[in-house]
Formats: structure tokens, C-alpha cells, sequence
């Protein structure tokens, strides 16, 4: 698909009112709280993926968008604890979910509640719906290619410097989550296919010479 037809495709979905005043108000929470990674930035382009992949898989665009837009809410409502933010995003996406249907309501939650999908330390369930499915599979585009490498540094930043978490301080514990990259499912054809597409870097390649690299340093015990 031609990145000008999805540019003005979504132009076009978020001049309906009650989407772009859920765009607005839900960037407005982002930008107040401003994470390091998953931060608007990341959400923009979750959005665009998920336009991309929903039309050409046929899923119901007035929940996935909506979804889409609101998957990473956990971050800024519960940002000390990112592990269950899809948990946390699910219930409290309902208070920016005034203007749809309460079926319709039920059906955003469960997409934002299973968009990590089969993913290396996430035990949630996994998307069953198309919609659940197109919602996955467009965050889990953003892991891949170098775009995704960046952004994997950026959330050792996010993780280790500003929420604690020990393991994503060392360059090792980074060399380790690369390979994570192997444990991504992806449940649309299209979500393959972008994912395909993003061969470079190789993230297993990377992690294997960072690894090497780091055994002089990992090998010297400290006499005190």
C-alpha cells in the first residue's frame, strides 16, 4: 500500500468527531506525561501500521483505530508498572470511550488488553479477533527493522533508567532481549509481510557480537 493512500485514508477517519477527539485528547495525555518510549511517537506509528494492515485484512476499522490509539494508555496511567500495562490500558481505556456503544467499548478493551500477543515475558491472553489480531500485529511491527532497533534501546532507557528494573541496565541483559525478537507471533499476513520486510538489522547477529564483545569485561571478577 502507497504511503500517501494510508496518510490520506487516516486524514479522512479522523475527521469523524468522535475519533479525532479521542486522537486529541489521548495525545494530550501522552505529551503530559511524555515516556521515553512508548510515547506518541511509538502510537503514530502503531496507528499507521494498523491502518495499513486492518484494510487490507478487512477488520472493522471503528475498533481498531480506537484501539490503536489508546493500546499503550497503560504507560501513562501506570507507568511504574509496564509489565501490566495491557491489563491496566484495557480498564481504564473506558473513561476516553464515552462516544462508542458500550459493546463496541468492551470490544476496544479486549483488543488493547491482548495486543501483546505470544511475547517474551507478557502472559496475556492472546488476540482471538480479527481486530484483537490487527491491533497486535501492528505494535508488533514496530519491534522490527531499524526503526525497531532504535526503539529497543529506547526501552532500556524507559525500563532501566527511569522505572528501576535492574535487567535493562547491562549491555548483556540488552544482548539477551534481542533475541526476544524470535518469540514475536505475528497473526495477520500482512503483519508478516511487514515484519518481512524489516530483515535489517539482523537482531540475533547483533546480539551474538555484542555478547562476544562483552566477555573480556563480563569475565573479570572484582577482588573486592
Amino acid at each position: 500500500m502507497e504511503p500517501a493512500r494510508i496518510y490520506e485514508e487516516l486524514n479522512h477517519r479522523l475527521e469523524e468527531p468522535r475519533l479525532r477527539k479521542l486522537y486529541q485528547s489521548v495525545r494530550s495525555a501522552f505529551n503530559e506525561k511524555n515516556p521515553i518510549a512508548h510515547n506518541w511517537e511509538h502510537v503514530r506509528r502503531d496507528i499507521l501500521h494498523a491502518l495499513w494492515i486492518g484494510l487490507e485484512e478487512g477488520a472493522d476499522m471503528d475498533i481498531v483505530l480506537p484501539a490503536m490509539i489508546l493500546h499503550d494508555l497503560g504507560y501513562v496511567t501506570h507507568s511504574h508498572d509496564p509489565r501490566q500495562h495491557p491489563l491496566h490500558g484495557s480498564r481504564e481505556c473506558f473513561r476516553f470511550l464515552n462516544d462508542w456503544s458500550a459493546e463496541d467499548q468492551k470490544r476496544i478493551s479486549a483488543c488493547i488488553l491482548k495486543h501483546k500477543g505470544k511475547y517474551p515475558g507478557f502472559e496475556h491472553e492472546q488476540p482471538q479477533t480479527l481486530e484483537e489480531k490487527v491491533v497486535c500485529d501492528a505494535d508488533q511491527v514496530d519491534k522490527f527493522g531499524w526503526v525497531g532497533f532504535m526503539q529497543m534501546m529506547k526501552v532500556y532507557v524507559e525500563y532501566g533508567y527511569l522505572m528501576g528494573l535492574e535487567r535493562y541496565k547491562t549491555l548483556a541483559g540488552l544482548a539477551e532481549a534481542m533475541t526476544h525478537i524470535e518469540g514475536v507471533s505475528l497473526y495477520t499476513e500482512t503483519g508478516k509481510r511487514l515484519a518481512a520486510a524489516r530483515r535489517d538489522p539482523d537482531f540475533l547477529e547483533i546480539s551474538r557480537k555484542l555478547s562476544e564483545g562483552l566477555t573480556l569485561y563480563e569475565n573479570w571478577e572484582e577482588p573486592f
